[in-house]
């Protein structure tokens, strides 16, 4: 019973059979399934053998991949930190400290629309609970790199500009936090309550950060 109502609510991922020993083909649906529960039904949502029906797999075949919920909720999370490095690394230096910021905010969004609701539990249930497989580490791993580049990215356009950021380890963290709650804002639409636009808040946001990490 409960196996007919996940698949009413899950489509597989994909239309087309991913080929028989086609091991990245099939780490992907698994993932793409994955991430379509969490959209839609939350952390909480997220089974193994959910995971599997969107997948067009058995539950058997997804144990081959990932050891639980958890891991999987990892490697997407890793996906998602992996591309926005990519990003760093690539935009152009001369924006300004607000424009990078811009150009990286519509993939911190994505990422708090998908992930940023179920991060809190799984950040309970698996970090503080002290479970750490491999591919949880990985991701904590990962964040951490996605600080480090955003803290780059930042120095470099800073020099670029002509300016200097305040010398403080916070510095990255502080600046996204700040995007996180800009994506939250941007998401939940508190900012539209009271008339003001999207583009209006992203681009106060970004200039205020800016004037928030530049040395006087």
């Amino acid at each position: 019973m409960l196996l007919n109502v996940v698949q009413s609510k899950l489509r597989i991922v994909s239309t087309e059979q991913t080929a028989w020993g086609d091991a990245e083909g099939r780490r992907r649906d698994i993932l793409s399934s994955a991430e379509l529960i969490l959209e839609e039904q939350g952390y909480a949502g997220l089974t193994m053998r959910a995971i599997a029906v969107g997948a067009g797999v058995s539950s058997g075949t997804v144990y081959q991949y990932f050891s639980g919920k958890e891991d999987v909720f990892a490697a997407l999370m890793e996906r998602r930190l992996d591309d926005l490095q990519r990003t760093l690394a690539q935009v152009d230096r001369s924006l300004g400290i607000a424009g990078v910021l811009k150009e990286i905010e519509p993939q911190i969004t994505d990422l708090w629309r998908r992930f940023g609701r179920s991060a809190a539990q799984w950040e309970a249930k698996v970090l503080s609970g002290g479970r750490r497989g491999k591919e949880v580490a990985g991701s904590a791993q990962d964040y951490r790199k996605t600080l480090k580049a955003l803290a780059k990215a930042l120095t470099e356009t800073a020099e670029a500009c002509g300016q200097e950021l305040i010398d403080d380890p916070a510095l990255p963290h502080w600046v996204w936090d700040s995007l996180i709650g800009l994506a939250d804002d941007l998401l939940l639409q508190g900012a539209r309550i009271n008339r003001v636009k999207p583009a209006q808040l992203i681009e106060f946001a970004t200039g205020a950060i800016e004037r928030g990490v530049i040395a006087r």
